[in-house]
């Protein structure tokens, strides 16, 4: 557990002087009331287009709205239990992902081609994008959000795309497609009805003891961690408690001695990474207190 007015003394200062308000609410969140203050500070990261852009996703500088922004906004709306504050959004977010879907690919891509024109990472290239981003990341997860919002659903058809979804998991391309794909999938799982949960949840559960297998003894590099897991549904790192506390404990001792930053690189833009890295320290921060709150709780 991480004792609250360490957070307030220690940690929301450091946020608060480099960070982003957003992250700042979020965190205070996890203690205190501070919905409607989150809503209206997402909105500040919206598009006229409805979607989201302005940096929501840090390591993607661009103002314009895209799939990955948008997606990191519809993580922070599910931290907002009173509904009726963030339908709107919700109804907004189903109208851009429907304009925005490739007929011609079958795909929501990742971001548009405005993104070479400010600072990134290379992984966003966009000439690399459909092979950087396949099928499993980010489709599963913008699918699984249309359908859980399907009352605002008007153009697409989610039958076609559930399916799609569900022989992809099927696949071996799943099973070869890494952190971020069983992420989206765990995302589409999440907001899919029962029926649907019982085609996917063994495949799931076998990708998920490969990936934690995968990654012991890497948590210093960028990978998946067993609390990204725990923190989307807990059921899935049953097998691995012992793995869990571990990352957990390691993490922990990180929090406390305020040494959390991004242990990624850009291989690019150089010196803009390193001004906006802590714009990624807040967010981190929120994400690491609410799995060891919730752990203990």
């Amino acid at each position: 557990m991480i004792d609250k007015i360490f957070v307030y003394e220690k940690i929301l200062p450091l946020i608060e002087e480099k960070g982003r308000m957003i992250d700042v609410l979020l965190i205070q969140n996890l203690f205190e009331n501070k919905e409607q203050e989150i809503i209206d500070e997402l909105r500040k990261y919206q598009n006229e287009d409805l979607g989201f852009g302005n940096a929501l996703e840090p390591d993607l500088r661009m103002p314009n709205s895209s799939v990955v922004a948008t997606n990191i906004a519809v993580s922070i709306l599910d931290e907002i239990k009173d509904v009726s504050l963030k339908e709107p959004i919700l109804k907004d977010i189903v109208t851009y992902y429907e304009s925005i879907y490739n007929e011609e690919l079958g795909r929501f891509l990742m971001t548009t081609k405005e993104v070479d024109n400010y600072p990134h990472a290379v992984w966003w290239n966009y000439a690399d994008l459909e092979k950087n981003f396949p099928f499993g990341n980010p489709d599963p997860e913008v699918i699984g959000f249309l359908y859980q919002n399907r009352k605002y659903v008007q153009k697409l058809s989610l039958n076609h795309l559930i399916n799609k979804v569900i022989t992809y998991i099927r696949s071996d391309e799943f099973i070869q497609g890494g952190m971020h794909s069983l992420m989206s999938v765990i995302s589409f799982n999440n907001r899919v009805d029962k029926d649907v949960q019982n085609l996917i949840h063994e495949r799931i559960h076998d990708v998920v003891d490969f990936e934690i297998t995968n990654g012991l003894g890497k948590w210093d590099e960028y990978g998946l961690e067993p609390y990204k897991i725990y923190l989307m549904d807990r059921h899935f790192t049953e097998n691995h408690q012992k793995e869990l506390e571990e990352n957990l404990s390691f993490n922990k001792k990180k929090v406390e001695s305020l040494t959390v930053q991004p242990n990624w690189k850009w291989y690019q833009y150089e010196e803009e990474f390193d001004k906006i890295k802590s714009d990624w320290t807040g967010y981190l921060y929120f994400s690491l207190i609410k799995a060891l709150r919730h752990h203990r709780g």
